[in-house]
């Protein structure tokens, strides 16, 4: 009875999976929408019937997504699977929600890593290299045109433009951690209501203004900004590479500790939320803001400012 009923719910989730996945493959706006429910129906089955059952379910799913769409659909439907996999055996077990974020980033990132060496290799499509080509081609057409009414492009910046193009191409791995960080974050929030409707009992997703890292993330920033400046090192090797990437993902650390810092000081002395909300978007625009909201975000980090606001 219990078999007939795993099977059953199994094949519910299967098709719901597969409506989601169709529709994310071929209708662009809701598409895009649909794919952050695709990892839904695999919460759902491994929450109520376990991790074991969860991979069964992924496995047939990548039999079904090779049937319903092609061979290069698969790398897709496994990188929203196997996170749905992961996050829904942490949501049932688990309260730490920063190591429940992390797994699911970690199997996000697996897939699009996956996802990208199979464009590369099997449809001779590099996707940061034509979006490099998309940008200097952009700016090369710019730059004709200045010279067409007359006009010399300066030579510092065309430079600097080449320089933020080269920049590009080094910071692909943390594009691609930002990219699977935001899938997760997404998944885990929308997935959050819907489980609850469905009576399946997971603790609440702390509000943003409660984010808080730990602490031992100022003394990597301190290590990698002390290599980054003490030791020179050459453009393109992988050391260079490596510290780059390093030191942009602990600066988004830091810019979010530093927007959540506000937020809790907004929620706090009951700030609208529409104030907080407009300078959000205005720190976006001014970068110099950003730097400032970062450093906040490390003292912050480091002094423990909440509870000082708390005290007072």
């Amino acid at each position: 009875m219990k078999n007939t009923y795993v099977l059953t719910e199994g094949a519910i989730q299967l098709a719901i999976f597969v409506v989601l996945f169709l529709v994310s493959l071929n209708i662009p706006l809701l598409g895009a929408f649909a794919a952050l429910f695709l990892s839904l129906p695999f919460i759902i089955f491994t929450i109520r019937h376990g991790i074991r059952n969860g991979l069964l379910l992924l496995f047939i799913s990548l039999i079904v997504s090779l049937v319903v769409g092609s061979i290069f659909s698969v790398p897709i439907a496994f990188m929203f699977g196997m996170s749905g996999v992961v996050i829904g055996s942490l949501l049932s077990k688990m309260k730490n929600h920063y190591i429940i974020l992390l797994a699911g980033t970690v199997a996000f990132l697996i897939g699009i890593i996956v996802d990208y060496v199979i464009s590369v290799v099997f449809l001779q499509f590099d996707v940061i290299k034509e979006s490099i080509s998309l940008l200097s081609n952009a700016f090369d057409q710019a730059f004709k045109l200045m010279e067409a009414t007359g006009k010399q492009p300066p030579k510092e910046l065309m430079d600097r433009f080449n320089e933020r193009l080269e920049f590009i191409g080094y910071m692909t791995p943390t594009f691609f951690v930002i990219f699977a960080s935001v899938l997760s974050y997404l998944t885990i929030l929308i997935s959050i209501p819907i489980l609850k409707r469905l009576r399946i009992e997971v603790s609440a997703w702390p509000p943003f203004r409660h984010i808080v890292f730990p602490k031992s993330l100022i003394w990597y920033y301190l290590i990698v900004v002390i290599i980054a400046t003490f030791f020179p090192m050459e453009k393109g090797t992988f050391v260079y590479i490596a510290i780059l990437n390093i030191y942009y993902l602990l600066q988004i650390l830091m810019l979010i500790q530093g927007f959540s810092f506000i937020y809790y000081v907004s929620h706090q002395k009951g700030l609208a939320r529409g104030i907080v909300g407009v300078f959000t978007i205005i720190s976006f625009m001014v970068p110099f803001f950003l730097y400032l909201i970062a450093i906040l975000g490390i003292i912050d980090l480091g002094f423990e400012l909440r509870k000082y606001i708390n005290n007072k």
